[in-house]
């Protein structure tokens, strides 16, 4: 079978992390990827899905075109490759634009699936056309809604009257895997970090939405209780005011801007505790990951992260504040045995819930219905 996948910009993010990463399990199923960039450019990762073998075509597309005439021309042309290169399923993760390659598809004759990879709402004044895309979509048009994780599957059919099937976001477990027998240390010397030291790490772009402000405010109540150090991995539009307020909090020396990292793992070995205060997330992938590490979290009580802590045994779920992310810090700092404990736990829940091989068979199931 072959399989559309229709993203915006193919970028460094969960989504594309996935579907990389699971490119062979879905080979051996049957299934041949391609993916559409429909964003200004390409997008940085587009390598990563050419080593895993998915083809890209790359067919820009903006909704703010006057003429509706450019819309017609490119689903048109969108229409014959559906054709001529018998795609069997179209696969939808750019939100804004589903409705218009869902009737595409359905003219083809194809199956269409669509996957919401957030919790995002639409105004008041807006709703009602949110509303309408996904309920014609699924009455006229065929198609199905497969959402990532609770928070996300509740939010579709609570907020927009949505159904769909959950899938839950998975992870690679040869990629992500706790640490060999003095991998740590070594990992520590490679890195220039002392081997008794303390380290806090967080993966993800740099936006208002990830708030890794928090973090940082959060870091000299920590420093009165005991040196620690701030791994920063990723980038993005917030970047440098966070560096500007590491400054401004006395924190510099104490945090290490490390940019997007291919080699994600081999920072988060070398971390003992892993933070994430977004204000929301879909599913986080970068939390999903550290914890397959063996690293407990400090999550805030937000959509997307809510659905990885349950009970505090894996990690600590907390309301957004940065002194009580400083006060769950310095209980770690203070407790050692707690760090393994709840990492051994956290390790064992994304095993259970986050299994890349479940999850492929449940979308290749989906995909063959």
């Amino acid at each position: 079978m072959h399989i559309l996948h229709i993203f915006n910009e193919i970028n460094f993010s969960g989504a594309e992390t996935m579907y990389a990463n699971a490119a062979p399990l879905f080979g051996e199923k049957g299934f041949k990827m391609t993916a559409v960039s429909t964003g200004k450019t390409r997008g940085n990762f587009v390598h990563r899905f050419e080593e895993a073998g998915i083809d890209i075509i790359h067919r820009p597309l903006s909704l703010g075109y006057k003429s509706p005439f450019v819309l017609l021309r490119y689903f048109r042309q969108m229409y014959k490759y559906i054709k001529k290169e018998r795609v069997d399923v179209v696969h939808i993760h750019r939100p804004d634009i589903f409705w218009y390659y869902a009737v595409c598809a359905f003219l083809a004759g194809k199956k269409t699936i669509v996957t919401p990879h957030n919790v995002f709402k639409n105004r008041k004044i807006t709703w009602p056309k949110a509303y309408l895309e996904r309920m014609t979509a699924r009455r006229f048009f065929k198609t199905t809604f497969q959402t990532i994780g609770e928070s996300v599957y509740n939010n579709e059919l609570i907020y927009y009257k949505n159904p769909s099937i959950k899938i839950n976001n998975w992870y690679d477990a040869s990629r992500f895997f706790p640490p060999h027998e003095n991998e740590r240390t070594s990992v520590r010397a490679e890195l220039g970090i002392h081997p008794d030291e303390f380290v806090i790490i967080s993966v993800g772009s740099c936006s208002p939405v990830k708030n890794h402000a928090d973090i940082l405010t959060a870091l000299p109540i920590v420093q009165k209780n005991m040196p620690c150090l701030y791994l920063h991995l990723g980038s993005g539009s917030s970047e440098e005011e966070e560096k500007k307020k590491a400054i401004t909090t006395g924190q510099q020396t104490h945090v290490r801007f490390l940019g997007n990292q291919m080699d994600v793992r081999k920072y988060l070995v070398a971390a003992d505790i892993f933070i994430m205060p977004s204000r929301f997330e879909g599913l986080s992938i970068a939390a999903i990951e550290a914890m397959a590490c063996g690293l407990p979290g400090i999550l805030y009580n937000a959509p997307g992260l809510v659905d990885l802590i349950k009970n505090n045994d894996n990690g600590f779920l907390i309301n957004p504040s940065p002194e009580l992310m400083a006060e769950k810090i310095i209980f770690f700092q203070n407790n050692r045995a707690v760090i393994r404990e709840k990492g051994n736990n956290a390790l064992r829940f994304v095993n259970e819930n986050f299994n890349m091989p479940k999850s492929v068979c449940m979308i290749s199931e989906l995909y063959r219905k």
